[in-house]
């Protein structure tokens, strides 16, 4: 379809529903018994086109060619809509990522950040900018991984991949000693204890700090800005440890023993996108790092 039709067609559709909202707006002031009235009114006309519908899709689908000449139709904006309405298509992966993501914003926003869809991959790979406060907080892979990629996992399981790309920054937060650092969202209530690592005077800015956390072995790197990460202290490539590798300014760590690469900012791996470091959520109490464990 040419663009200029289909984009006069979507501006149509948006049209057509924004007038049936104005309607509904209207409704909405009537009594409860007149409500009802032309609530079961709409419900027994969809009920009609639901069915005459379904009846159409079947005997489509057994015509030869029909499958085809039904995803054609189903990719026009108002046969989308219509068979969307009457749940007679399941809802598209792109809308399924969105309401996803929808899920988990309130938990961002009311800590100043949000997440947004960059581009999606079919069959399985999503792409996702954090933005506002999750730039480069501590807790950013966490806020990824237990948030983030735990509902859009839920809710399409067919995908695979879920990478992040350039992150927009954030204001800057202070952050010393009797300052609590920013703290993933979904760190806050979590059922496991806070621990104490290590006195933040103990882990100068840029460099690394090997830890053994009751059984755990963890990475500490406090960045240029003040702020301290927490890893366990294993490659994300074969779980060997980190804590020897070479950290250049910008704050890339170099695994010393195959070469991969890590964002210390946020986890990433940059030499494979799939896999990243596994984060603790960390926060600091009069100059003590504590860390709390994100799994069993």
């Amino acid at each position: 379809m040419p663009e200029d039709i289909e984009s006069r067609e979507a501006d149509t559709l948006t049209e057509d529903i924004a007038r049936l909202g104005s309607l509904e707006k209207i409704i909405q002031g009537w009594d409860e018994t007149q409500q009802r009235t032309v609530l079961a009114l709409r419900n027994g006309w969809e009920a009609i086109y639901r069915e005459c519908l379904r009846r159409l899709i079947r005997t489509v689908q057994n015509a030869p060619q029909g499958a085809t000449g039904l995803r054609e139709a189903a990719a026009d904006p108002y046969v989308y809509a219509v068979l969307r309405t009457l749940s007679l298509v399941r809802p598209s992966l792109q809308e399924r990522i969105e309401a996803a993501l929808d899920s988990v914003r309130p938990g961002l926003e009311g800590h100043g950040g949000n997440v947004e869809l960059v581009e999606l991959r079919p069959p399985d790979t999503v792409v996702l900018r954090l933005l506002g406060s999750c730039h480069g907080c501590p807790s950013s892979s966490l806020t990824l991984s237990e948030g983030v990629e735990k509902a859009i996992r839920e809710a399409c399981p067919e995908i695979c991949h879920i990478e992040t790309v350039g992150r927009q920054h954030a204001a800057t937060v202070p952050n010393g000693e009797g300052t609590e650092q920013r703290i993933s969202p979904f760190a806050i209530g979590g059922r496991h204890p806070w621990l104490p690592a290590l006195r933040l005077e103990d882990l100068p800015r840029n460099s690394l700090l090997a830890r053994d956390v009751l059984s755990d072995a963890l990475l500490f790197w406090r960045g240029p800005d003040g702020d301290v990460h927490c890893y366990r202290n294993a490659c994300a490539h074969l779980g060997m440890p980190l804590d020897e590798g070479e950290i250049d300014p910008a704050g890339v760590l170099t695994c010393p023993h195959h070469g991969f690469q890590f964002a210390l900012e946020s986890g990433e791996c940059l030499t494979i996108p799939e896999i990243q470091l596994e984060p603790w959520a960390v926060r600091m109490v009069d100059g003590e790092i504590q860390v709390r464990r994100n799994h069993d």
